[in-house]
């Protein structure tokens, strides 16, 4: 529990943990935000209202309890997308490794970025066969959310073969405590959730049906979307989905689309 004479202004914070196992001191930063309103999205009602060009969301409709429910499911929408929650948060993965065969390091990729710092990674070859690595020669990619180590890992403990790949098949899998995510949420996510949560809303109201055709006496007019716009809604299912999905791509999680060579 932090002191609220400690943390009274709003913005961001690092606080220092230490603990200690099996005679050993750790360190973990970690840092947090203070707002002025809890939020469970990307966003809180009034920034919906704040950003909304819809006229049938104003100040007061629809409710805040209402708008909370839309910018629930427009994160799952988002999170969709992205390939998981972009977030700020501590996270523990078990990933394949590819191996480095020049140096004998391996190379990890984790799902979730930027990465923020990595507290610890372990190499598991067989049940019984573990390396812990020193995090400190450790090479991080943070906005790729990638990581390097450049030391031979098949001495003296892991059953891997690096340099022959016919002598051995063990691929080691890297065990990853890490933290990663936006302590402050981006402000292209920040609209790009307003405008699903406006879209959602129009589509409750039913103010999204689009004319595919009419006909005036002799004369017949017939409207059709681009093949960019129908893949958007294809991929998000929402009006506006473009314009949704340009300002969401660049924070696509690094295996969002496919698992990738390392699982």
């Amino acid at each position: 529990m932090v002191q609220s004479s400690l943390s009274n202004i709003l913005g961001i914070y690092t606080a220092l943990w230490e603990f200690v196992i099996s005679g050993t001191k750790y360190q973990h930063s970690q840092e947090f935000e203070v707002v002025s309103s809890v939020r469970s999205g990307y966003v809180v009602p009034e920034d919906v209202r704040d950003r909304a060009t819809y006229d049938g969301i104003t100040t007061t409709i629809p409710s805040d309890a209402t708008l909370e429910k839309l910018i629930n499911k427009s994160t799952v929408i988002i999170d969709a997308f992205l390939g998981d929650t972009i977030n700020y948060a501590q996270y523990s993965e078990k990933r394949r490794c590819a191996l480095n065969k020049v140096r004998g390091g391996v190379l990890i990729q984790l799902k979730h970025r930027p990465i923020i710092s990595v507290t610890s990674v372990i190499l598991t070859s067989t049940p019984t066969n573990t390396i812990t690595l020193d995090v400190a020669n450790i090479r991080i990619n943070e906005e790729s959310g990638y990581l390097e180590y450049f030391y031979d890992v098949s001495w003296p403990t892991l059953s891997v073969c690096t340099m022959d790949p016919t002598a051995s098949n063990i691929i080691p899998v890297a065990t990853v405590v890490y933290t990663a995510g936006y302590t402050t949420i981006p402000e292209d996510v920040k609209m790009a959730s307003s405008m699903v949560v406006e879209e959602l809303y129009k589509q409750e109201k039913g103010d999204m049906n689009t004319v595919q055709a009419y006909t005036l006496k002799n004369q017949k007019w017939a409207y059709k979307n681009n093949q960019s716009k129908d893949d958007a809604l294809a991929t998000i299912g929402l009006e506006n989905a473009v314009a949704i999905r340009k300002l969401l791509r660049n924070y696509r999680q690094p295996m969002s689309l496919v698992g990738g060579p390392l699982g």
